[in-house]
């Protein structure tokens, strides 16, 4: 047993080792714990990380979920960034782990490494457990753009318990010592909007959201009318539409083909709105070039949302 312990120590440390070496560690059974833990534990300042992964791995098939608990429950960031970066992907694939184990007494666990080490695989972890009081630390690192997806797979894991914060969220800007909405806070604003239209919300929701399609961010204020032609009150919808129909002119060229999608989907509501803009633009001179690409898009959200 010693010499094959030995041999799956050089085995699980190389770099020209397949994944096999797994199931070469599993097949020793509890007898290689130990050493898998001594792996998992090993620090690597080169920022490689594939022998801790493969640890993990090992140590999950073999249900000793204590020695990867252990090592997210110490884990401190390194304060090199090349090595840093290949401890947090050692801790994100720790926290699926235990994730995946669904042991409550991890759960607490998983909450203070949401609050202190926001890494994607530990936002996701605290998601899959359904941990509502990690909803603020989500929310939070919804302003990263490393975070930001598995922040938003989380919260949309959690579900409608997250509704009442994504709402504070989408209405709370942050400002800078100039006045100006913060860049980080413009996107957590989107996002926030973005995951409320999946999760749906409820009229005292829609209360509060609506003044945010005059928002100056012209995007938070197209999400927001996109929000409201699903769940504004049915005497709402129709301004809601004329708002998108007049910021199809307007936006960015990536927004403008979010709007055309949305104005097409929601064609019987916002119709009226785009025909009374046909028969404006209609009068344009051929010679004002914005004013022509305004009115193809009309044209083709029509031809598009009429096509039998």
């Amino acid at each position: 047993m010693r010499h094959m312990l030995e041999a799956l120590a050089k085995q699980i440390r190389s770099l020209s080792e397949s994944e096999t070496v797994v199931l070469k560690a599993v097949s020793l059974r509890e007898a290689a714990i130990p050493l898998l833990r001594e792996v998992l534990f090993e620090r690597d300042p080169t920022g490689i990380y594939h022998a801790r992964i493969r640890a993990i791995k090992a140590l999950a098939a073999l249900g000793a979920f204590d020695p990867i608990a252990e090592y997210v429950r110490e884990w401190r960031p390194a304060t090199d960034p090349v090595e840093r970066l290949g401890d947090e992907a050692v801790l994100s694939t720790a926290a699926r782990a235990l994730a995946a184990a669904r042991r409550e007494t991890d759960r607490s666990l998983l909450l203070e490494a949401a609050r202190t080490h926001p890494v994607p695989g530990v936002l996701e972890a605290v998601g899959e457990f359904g941990i509502t009081e990690a909803i603020p630390h989500l929310i939070k690192a919804l302003e990263d753009d490393v975070n930001r997806a598995s922040a938003e797979q989380a919260l949309k894991k959690i579900g409608r318990p997250c509704v009442s914060a994504l709402v504070e969220a989408a209405l709370s800007p942050h400002t800078s010592k100039s006045g100006r909405e913060t860049p980080s806070s413009v996107i957590r604003r989107r996002s926030a909007l973005r995951l409320l239209s999946e999760l749906g919300i409820k009229a005292e929701s829609w209360r509060l959201l609506c003044r945010l399609t005059n928002d100056p961010d012209d995007e938070v204020a197209a999400l927001a009318c996109r929000l409201g032609l699903c769940f504004a009150p049915p005497e709402s919808r129709q301004e809601c539409a004329l708002k998108l129909v007049r910021l199809l002119e307007v936006a960015g060229s990536l927004l403008k083909c979010e709007i055309e999608e949305w104005l097409v989907d929601y064609f019987a509501i916002a119709g009226q709105a785009v025909e009374r803009a046909l028969q404006e633009r209609a009068k344009i001179s051929r010679s004002n070039l914005p004013g022509q690409k305004f009115f193809q898009a009309l044209l083709r959200i029509k031809a598009r949302a009429t096509r039998p």
